[in-house]
């Protein structure tokens, strides 16, 4: 069965997904801040809106797409939006992410998206 070509990657609507999870997973604390932080990026200013996280979905191309989970997307298009407009540097957020493991003896590898014991 062939695509329509209009299908995007994160177009996933009426396609076969396999099997649903059903047993339930705790929000991570960093799940939590990122769409508290989301939350208030959307109300207050109207800093960034959910078409614009879409957007920013969308532009990932599918091998980084595929690769994050739903809050690790929605984190990332936060970041890049941010950088968009101004308002806070990737480098910044990638600095702060580096510090924040460090505390914890840990350490970032931003390019794998993996986090390691120091």
């Amino acid at each position: 069965m062939s695509e329509p070509p209009y299908r995007g990657y994160h177009d996933i609507g009426g396609l076969p997904g396999g099997p649903i999870q059903q047993d339930e997973h705790p929000f991570a604390p960093w799940q939590k801040l990122s769409e508290a932080i989301r939350g208030a990026l959307e109300q207050k200013d109207r800093c960034v809106s959910l078409d614009e996280i879409r957007r920013a979905f969308e532009s990932f191309g599918e091998p980084l797409y595929e690769t994050l989970g739903f809050y690790e997307r929605r984190a990332e298009a936060l970041t890049l939006l941010l950088d968009e407009k101004g308002l806070v540097e990737r480098a910044e957020v990638l600095a702060r992410m580096d510090a924040l493991a460090a505390g914890r003896g840990q350490r970032v590898d931003h390019a794998a998206k993996t986090v390691t014991e120091q």
